[in-house]
């Protein structure tokens, strides 16, 4: 896991990331204090990237990808942080038709999983609940395959509450086409899965198209829930007096194309927004500081104040023998807990955030940078002494700090290496050769 702070005014972005990064494997997880997060995304001009959550993509180390693609930008800048990460996404998506075929077959299988896992576990449950013994076979066999429709409407209809988006634009037949290999291995493991409680189950066609149209709904579902890399794009463009960043959610690649989900870009618009923080992973320590108040809290605090609220209303209203008089007592008692809500949050931004922002709109590129390293250290001091499983402990080792200024450009205030730079002098001499 990763906590990485921005800082930003009129000024400079000031970025920070903490070392950690957990593997997990087969005996457990294991976490190493010394990846790195942060990288110049051009070497001339002043723009960087970040990276959290999974370092590679498609088996891609992504500081791979980033070190090639800055090969290939040379000096060509844009005029935007937006154009930046267009192009940078761009060129990703390039590198897709040259990941091998594994990969992607386990990227794919891994992706259906979400659904598929599930729904088999739903289906074996039920059939392991029939009475084999006093039914009739073709009682059984109309059984399973009942289950195996009614999961598979199950997982339809909770993906359908999620918001669409268009992250692939191919229709269902070039879908069918592309995956037909692996959605034909999905159907048969998932025979194979039944079989195991009844050995002479056969997956109808009905259920196969049903599958199908499953795994081709989730393919726009907006929300990012497999593995994902998010990507923090800061910065200057050529044409932006002020700093601005873009992030960016890359999930899986189906028919070679990336599920890529843009998140909200955050500019300086003095007048409009003169300062801001942002926690891009692990926001809830950053969160508190910023709000005084921890996230969890406010949340449960919200929920409680409309329950209770809710639960006077149901309760006055027997009392009512009026209908009318009756709803628009429980609409008052429930607008009451609204505005008792919101003025909770306005004292909190006027006593708490908005003061803290309207110092840090002023605040010079030194402390910038102490405020956005302290805040990753703070979330790491937060995880060590909260878990009593050292594996756990997701934020820790060096911390990195860079300022990005229009003037000066991508400046490193505390960065670590795995060499010794006076021992490498070819480095430097070799890094603007482009």
């Amino acid at each position: 896991m990763t906590a990485i702070v921005g800082v930003l005014n009129s000024r400079a972005f000031t970025i920070a990331a903490d070392s950690a990064v957990t593997v997990t494997g087969n005996n457990g997880k294991k976490v190493y204090n010394r990846s790195n997060k942060i990288f110049t995304l051009s070497k001339v001009h002043p723009v960087g990237i970040a990276i959290y959550s999974s370092a590679d993509f498609l088996g891609i180390p992504l500081e791979t990808a980033i070190k090639l693609y800055r090969r290939k930008l040379k000096d060509k800048s844009f005029g935007t942080i937006e154009e930046y990460k267009n192009d940078f996404l761009t060129f990703l998506k390039s590198l897709v038709p040259g990941v091998s075929a594994e990969v992607k077959r386990d990227n794919f299988y891994a992706f259906c999983g979400k659904t598929y896992q599930p729904l088999v576990d739903s289906v074996l449950e039920k059939i392991d609940q029939l009475d084999f013994q006093s039914l009739a076979p073709a009682t059984i066999e109309a059984q399973c395959d009942q289950f195996v429709i009614d999961s598979i409407a199950e997982q339809r209809t909770n993906i359908d509450k999620y918001t669409k988006s268009v992250y692939i634009e191919k229709s269902y037949e070039e879908f069918m086409t592309f995956h037909q290999s692996e959605l034909t291995k999905i159907s048969d493991y998932i025979q194979d899965t039944i079989v195991q409680l009844h050995p002479t189950y056969i997956l109808k066609s009905a259920s196969i198209d049903g599958l199908n149209e499953l795994f081709y709904q989730m393919i726009n579902v907006e929300w990012i829930f497999e593995a994902l890399s998010g990507l923090v794009f800061f910065g200057f463009g050529e044409d932006e007096m002020y700093p601005s960043t873009c992030q960016v959610l890359v999930g899986s690649a189906i028919c070679d194309i990336p599920r890529i989900r843009h998140m909200s870009d955050i500019k300086i618009i003095p007048g409009q927004l003169n300062s801001n923080i942002i926690p891009y992973a692990q926001a809830d320590v950053t969160e508190t500081v910023l709000t005084g108040v921890d996230p969890k809290y406010i949340q449960t605090m919200q929920i409680s104040i409309e329950s209770s609220f809710r639960d006077v209303a149901e309760g006055i209203s027997p009392l009512l023998a009026d209908l009318a008089q009756e709803e628009l007592v429980k609409e008052f008692v429930n607008n009451v807990g609204q505005e008792l809500i919101q003025k909770l949050n306005d004292f909190q931004y006027s006593a708490i955030t908005g003061p803290l922002l309207e110092i840090l709109a002023h605040m010079g590129k030194e402390d910038m940078a102490e405020l956005a390293e302290s805040l990753v250290n703070i979330t790491s001091i937060k995880r060590k002494f909260t878990s009593s499983d050292s594996s756990d402990e997701s934020v820790g080792g060096p911390v990195d700090v860079a300022v990005v200024t229009k003037g000066d450009g991508f400046i490193w205030i505390k960065r670590k290496h795995y060499f010794e730079m006076e021992n490498n002098t070819g480095f430097s001499e070799k890094y603007l050769k482009f």
